[in-house]
C-alpha cells in the first residue's frame, strides 16, 4: 500500500504504475506518486500530438561556489523561467527545421544528496521533425564553452539565469531517445525512463531562518492538454 509523505506526497513502492512499468525494486527509493502522475501525463499528451518524438534527459547544476548558496525557492524560479523562455521565446522561432516547436512537454525534479547545492534533473519531449539530436556543449581552450543544438541553447539559457558563475549542464548522447508513440509498447520506454526522476531519495523537506517548514516544489512539468484528434505527423 502506498504510504503517505508529508506534507501530501504518496510514496509508491512498486515496479508497475498506471500499467506502465516504472524504476522501483525493492530496497530502492520508493517513487512520490504525484511526480510520477505529472510526468506520465504530459507524456501521454505529446504522445496524441505526434507519430514520433524526440525525448532527452539533462541535469542542470546552480553555481557551485556561490556565496550565499542559492536557496530552493529561488533555484525553482530559475529553472522555472528557463522552460518559460524555451516555450514562449525559442520554440517559437523558426530554426527548427525551417519552422517552429508549437508543442513540447517537459518535466523536473530538484534534488539534494551530498552537494551543498540543489541540482535538477530534467526532460524534454519535441517532435521528433523538430529536432532529433540534442547538440552538444563544447569546452574551448580558454576555458568558456560554446553550446551547439538544443542543449546549447539550454545552456546558454541557464547561464544567464545564474550569473554568480558557471552553471554546469550535464547531457549526452545516451540520454536520447526517438520514440515512434503508435508502436505497440513506446510509451512504456519512455515513461520507465523518466520516472527515475520521481523517487524521493534527495527530496528533502525544507525550513526557514527559523525553522519553520516551507512549501517548496520538488517537481514539477509542462500542462499540455491532450489533443482530441488523432496523433498528427511531426
Amino acid at each position: 500500500m502506498p504510504k503517505q509523505l508529508q506534507p501530501g506526497y504518496t510514496l509508491l513502492t512498486e515496479s508497475t504504475y498506471r500499467g506502465y512499468p516504472v524504476q522501483f525494486q525493492e530496497g530502492q527509493s520508493p517513487l512520490i506518486k504525484e511526480a510520477l502522475d505529472k510526468f506520465i501525463n504530459q507524456v501521454e499528451t505529446i504522445a496524441s500530438y505526434y507519430q514520433e518524438v524526440f525525448f532527452f534527459r539533462f541535469d542542470l547544476h546552480l553555481p557551485k561556489d556561490a556565496n550565499p548558496l542559492i536557496g530552493p525557492v529561488e533555484a525553482n524560479e530559475r529553472i522555472s523561467e528557463l522552460f518559460a523562455q524555451l516555450r514562449d521565446n525559442k520554440f517559437r522561432q523558426k530554426q527548427w527545421g525551417g519552422q517552429a516547436i508549437k508543442r513540447a512537454a517537459y518535466g523536473w525534479c530538484s534534488e539534494l544528496e551530498t552537494a551543498k547545492q540543489l541540482h535538477y534533473h530534467c526532460w524534454l519531449a519535441v517532435p521528433k521533425g523538430r529536432v532529433d539530436k540534442t547538440g552538444k556543449i563544447h569546452k574551448r581552450p580558454d576555458n568558456s564553452f560554446q553550446g551547439y543544438g538544443l542543449i546549447g541553447v539550454i545552456h546558454n539559457l541557464w547561464q544567464a539565469l545564474n550569473p554568480e558563475g558557471h552553471a554546469n549542464v550535464n547531457c549526452n548522447a545516451a540520454a536520447a531517445k526517438r520514440i515512434k508513440t503508435t508502436e505497440p509498447g513506446a510509451l512504456d520506454q519512455a515513461i520507465y525512463w523518466v520516472s527515475y526522476m520521481a523517487k524521493q531519495r534527495g527530496k528533502l523537506i525544507y525550513t526557514n531562518s527559523l525553522g519553520e517548514q516551507i512549501r517548496v516544489r520538488r517537481f514539477d512539468g509542462s500542462r499540455l492538454r491532450m489533443a482530441t484528434a488523432l496523433p498528427l505527423t511531426a
